[in-house]
């Protein structure tokens, strides 16, 4: 009996070419009276991309990705059918940022083409929903994931936390529909959600409402807002998805191969392999280089991680990542 698969023939990353550093940042802070050499060096960051560039946007970044991810899958843009863009930076909400990316390539042949926007978990559950479409809509064969950050565009320059740690980028992944004797590829996912925290991280800070009616509002007031809470319940949430994902499939989680996680806390990735007994040897991270580039940071890891040969033939891998709010999720793949 056949099976559908749905694979990834193709990973592709763009970042802005201004490389910031710690030095450049904590000299930043420390005229603002605010250390943050502390929570650097916990969070294990070195350095991350902002664009300096005034007509770089969320969806010029996106389309370098979606070149990359199109070249390594031998693909050319109207070989897709469809067309997701997740960004919670976005250039436009009407019409959507999908479509002007669709435009960009020239990807006519793509009919399903919209935006999504779970925060951080974005990608994951964009590769999540369009695996499922490709398996069960005989009209589409492959799709284009994309997704971007432009903190830049709307971080607070006196917010330790966000103008930090976080770092502009694009990602972009190509899957493709095949009929195979072996089961591979997309296998299963797995959410979890609670709202404890949904006041904590806001954008804008007052909301759009009050801006576009005309309200008297600061600039503070348009920006990104992240106001610090407890987050160590994110390793036990990993846990739990990862659990779920292992006994569902009839593995155990020593049986997955690599691990790509949210970069924002690698902290948190080791505490979670270490409670389920699997060595961090099997994560990939990338955060040290890149910054924390939310909703495109586990397919930063994914690149570097097909890059070192980390991920072969065969590979059981789970990608996870938790988004504002707080959501989760995590996604099996067979390599």
């Amino acid at each position: 009996m056949k099976n559908t698969n749905i694979n990834i023939i193709g990973v592709g990353t763009y970042h802005p070419k201004n490389k910031v550093s710690n030095n450049e940042l904590i000299a930043h802070f420390n005229k603002l009276g605010i250390e943050i050499q502390g929570l650097l060096t916990h969070l294990e960051r070195e350095y991350r991309y902002l664009s300096d560039d005034k007509d770089e946007t969320v969806i010029s970044m996106a389309y370098e990705a979606s070149i990359n991810a199109l070249a390594q899958a031998k693909m050319k843009p109207e070989d897709i059918d469809i067309i997701v863009f997740a960004t919670d930076t976005p250039e436009y909400t009407s019409p959507s940022n999908a479509i002007m990316l669709t435009d960009l390539l020239k990807a006519d042949n793509a009919k399903m083409v919209y935006d999504t926007n779970s925060n951080c978990i974005g990608m994951l559950t964009a590769l999540d929903q369009v695996s499922r479409i490709l398996q069960t809509n005989k009209r589409f064969k492959r799709a284009l994931v994309v997704g971007g950050l432009l903190i830049s565009s709307v971080v607070n320059t006196n917010d330790p936390v966000t103008y930090g740690n976080f770092g502009d980028s694009a990602a972009a992944v190509v899957l493709e529909k095949v009929e195979e004797d072996i089961k591979r590829g997309f296998i299963d996912s797995t959410h979890y959600t609670k709202t404890s925290e949904v006041d904590n991280i806001l954008m804008p800070k007052i909301g759009y409402s009050k801006i576009t009616k005309g309200e008297k509002v600061t600039e503070e007031d348009k920006k990104w807002t992240f106001v610090p809470f407890e987050s160590d319940f994110i390793s036990d949430y990993w846990v739990e998805l990862i659990k779920d994902l292992a006994r569902e499939n009839g593995m155990q989680p020593t049986d997955v191969d690599h691990f790509l996680f949210s970069q924002f806390t690698n902290p948190a990735a080791k505490a979670t392999l270490d409670k389920l007994q699997i060595s961090s040897d099997k994560l990939t991270y990338v955060g040290n280089e890149y910054g924390y580039t939310g909703v495109t940071s586990p397919i930063m890891a994914l690149e570097r991680a097909l890059e070192k040969g980390r991920i072969t033939e065969g590979s059981k891998v789970i990608l996870i990542s938790v988004g504002s709010g707080s959501t989760a999720t995590a996604i099996l793949f067979k390599f």
